[in-house]
């Protein structure tokens, strides 16, 4: 049932077919719609955007740290000081309680006047505190003995020391509920002292040394 009226600006019309003063009032009321509009995205934006910051300094991780635990050295023969395995310990240590630490693609290496030895190491995840990852280094060439010993010192008892290098390298993520990071270039350096038993041919002891840890 419809309900008749004699007042024709009372009918239900298209706000392009009344008057000219009610087309101004229709075009204002849309023109401030279009502004409720834009206020109402931006707000949003910006409410995402604060929100994406909140959460990036609340739950940015920091770096891992490494640290070498222990290492035992067989030498390349019982009168020898070239390092033929390197059998190394490392704790990684993982600071974030709400960011787990993905490592992939690692390589252990070590290295002392010349020589080189390598290992690669399975991927693994890790949350809060404490791995240790272990590895067999071997080396690929000997090494002569004067080399060897020319860039160390003497030790209590006269027995030669090495300076040894390690490394670890591998990608790093990091993944915080069902997010993923991307991948970063991670590499752990340590220096430690290895002092030489030349009467047996594994008896070869590496003091443990902090490791500078860089993420790129």
């Amino acid at each position: 049932m419809s309900l008749i009226t004699d007042d024709p600006d009372d009918l239900p019309r298209h706000c392009a077919t009344k008057h000219h003063h009610h087309g101004a009032r229709c075009g204002r009321f849309s023109g401030t719609g279009r502004r409720r509009l834009l206020i109402a995205t931006s707000s949003a934006a910006t409410s995402i955007i604060a929100l994406a910051i909140i959460l990036w300094l609340t739950l940015r991780p920091s770096a891992p740290r490494f640290s070498l635990l222990a290492a035992t050295a067989a030498v390349a023969g019982p009168n020898a000081t070239g390092i033929a395995r390197l059998d190394a310990a490392f704790v990684a240590h993982n600071p974030n309680a709400r960011a787990i630490a993905l490592y992939d693609r690692l390589q252990l290496r070590a290295s002392y006047a010349g020589g080189q030895l390598a290992a690669a190491a399975e991927p693994f995840e890790q949350t809060q505190g404490d791995v240790v990852l272990t590895a067999l280094m071997s080396s690929s060439s000997s090494v002569a003995p004067a080399a060897a010993v020319d860039v160390g010192e003497t030790a209590a008892g006269g027995r030669p020391t090495l300076l040894l290098r390690l490394r670890v390298e591998g990608h790093l993520r990091w993944k915080v509920a069902a997010w993923v990071s991307g991948r970063r270039a991670l590499a752990a350096e340590c220096v430690a002292v290895v002092v030489l038993e030349q009467s047996q041919s594994r008896a070869v002891v590496v003091q443990g040394s902090q490791c500078a840890t860089t993420l790129q």
